[in-house]
Parts: structure tokens; C-alpha cells; sequence
């Protein structure tokens, strides 16, 4: 089975979309700010259509808006208690996995004893 190049180059590119793009808190706040002023030029001007301009999916960039419209910032930055909640969920994590392999262990165990 050959495969050809125009098939290999779609394979990476839907690869390269896939990954989760990365923006900073500038970039974001930049990219509302752009919206608002567009929309404050032009009150026809859309949230998909700034998007496309930007190079951003419309679900995102309206995400941003919103998060922006409530707290005036574009990512919400984790509390001390959200931070100790991650750790202590993340231990839990940890502790049911070894609880697993024990009982597995067990259960190995008394099968060759019998």
C-alpha cells in the first residue's frame, strides 16, 4: 500500500490543527480588544468574522469575550484553595491506583497459594 505525498501533507496538517494552541493573556486581551473596536467601527462586524481575521475558532474568541466582559481580564487565575483542591484530588488519584495494584496483588497471591 503506497501512500502519496498530497496525502502525507494532509495527515500533517490535521495533526498540527489538532494540537491545542497556546495563547498568551496579552494575545487574548488583544484579540477581545480588537473585537470591541471592530464592533465599535462597524456594529455589523461579528464575532466569527474577527475570528476568521485573527486566525481564532469563533467558540473561543467569544469564550474570551465573555470571561473579558465579566471579570476585565481573559484567564482566571487559580486560588490557593483551587490549587490545594487540584493537590489533594491529584493524591486521591494516586491512592486509588495503588489500591487497585494491592488488591490485584492480593488476589495473585492467593491464587498460587491454593
Amino acid at each position: 500500500m503506497s501512500v502519496s505525498a498530497s496525502e502525507v501533507e494532509k495527515m500533517e496538517a490535521s495533526r498540527k490543527a489538532a494540537a491545542r494552541r497556546r495563547y498568551t493573556e496579552e494575545f487574548r486581551v488583544e484579540a477581545v480588544q480588537y473585537y470591541l473596536k471592530a464592533r465599535e467601527l462597524d456594529p455589523k462586524k461579528t464575532i466569527r468574522g474577527c475570528a476568521r481575521e485573527l486566525g481564532l475558532n469563533d467558540k473561543t474568541l467569544n469564550d474570551w469575550i465573555l470571561k473579558f466582559g465579566d471579570q476585565g481580564k481573559v484567564t482566571r487565575g487559580r486560588t490557593d484553595e483551587q490549587r490545594a483542591l487540584d493537590e489533594a484530588n491529584r493524591r486521591i488519584r494516586e491512592l486509588e491506583l495503588e489500591n487497585e495494584f494491592l488488591k490485584k496483588a492480593a488476589a495473585f497471591f492467593a491464587r498460587s497459594q491454593a
